[in-house]
């Protein structure tokens, strides 16, 4: 009797120590993954828009040592009907991040009488509203235009009128739909260069405005859809707009 009591104390202290074994095994497992859960890496949205054809600008920030008269930026000092000035505008992506991209380019328009590549007065040599720049697109940024009608902006001062056609890219990768740009990737240059246009005879007067190119861009992570990323990009930055 005295025997079996025995027994039954050793195998009910062997249950006890089994259960405080599984136990402290349990609390030790959840703190060590609670642990590894507490590491974490932030991102960020870092993009850098470099043209290295006319401000010799490269994709790190740096320049080129290059003749300056090679340049875009130069040879815009010199302007006169139809020339080509090189202007290649790229974007370094240094994000850690996904993020909506989407590329405006702004350009200023006049109402003026131009000609065609022959030499021929374009309607008839009525002066309408044209754009001074033209540029033809690069295949392959997996940039897609919004709209093939530009958005259009008039600034009116005491001495002039001056014209804007806006035209906005967003990022699709080649396909229909706005989609995140992959941290990491980079847009090569929409276009390498833009042709002032042939105008016919002496209708503008001092300073012509080249095209410019700037771009906005926000995480995709915490958003259902671009369109809401981009309503909440608006009302942080309702200036930029």
């Amino acid at each position: 009797m005295e025997k079996k009591q025995t027994r039954k104390k050793k195998l009910l202290a062997a249950i006890a120590l089994i259960a405080i074994l599984s136990i402290s095994g349990i609390l030790a497992y959840m703190t060590d993954h609670e642990t590894a859960n507490n590491l974490f890496t932030v991102g960020k949205v870092d993009f850098n828009l470099y043209e290295s054809a006319w401000d010799g600008e490269l994709p790190d920030g740096t320049y080129l040592a290059t003749d300056s008269n090679a340049l875009g930026i130069s040879q815009a000092e010199d302007i006169y009907a139809g020339k080509t000035i090189p202007k290649n505008p790229a974007i370094k992506n240094n994000s850690k991040n996904d993020a909506y991209l989407r590329i405006r380019v702004r350009i200023p328009a006049a109402v003026i009488a131009t000609a065609d590549a022959s030499g021929r007065p374009v309607n008839g040599g009525i002066p309408t509203e044209t754009e001074l720049f033209t540029y033809r697109e690069n295949p392959g940024t997996g940039m897609r235009r919004v709209s093939q009608l530009p958005q259009v902006e008039v600034y009116t001062d005491s001495n002039a009128q001056q014209i804007y056609h806006i035209y906005e890219y967003q990022y699709t990768g080649g396909g229909s739909r706005e989609i995140p740009l992959p941290a990491g990737q980079d847009i090569p240059a929409l276009f390498d260069e833009v042709v002032f246009a042939n105008i016919i005879g002496d209708q503008l007067d001092g300073a012509v405005e080249c095209i410019q190119v700037d771009f906005r861009a926000i995480q995709s992570g915490g958003f259902e859809s671009p369109e809401a990323a981009w309503s909440a990009y608006e009302r942080q930055n309702p200036q930029l707009e």
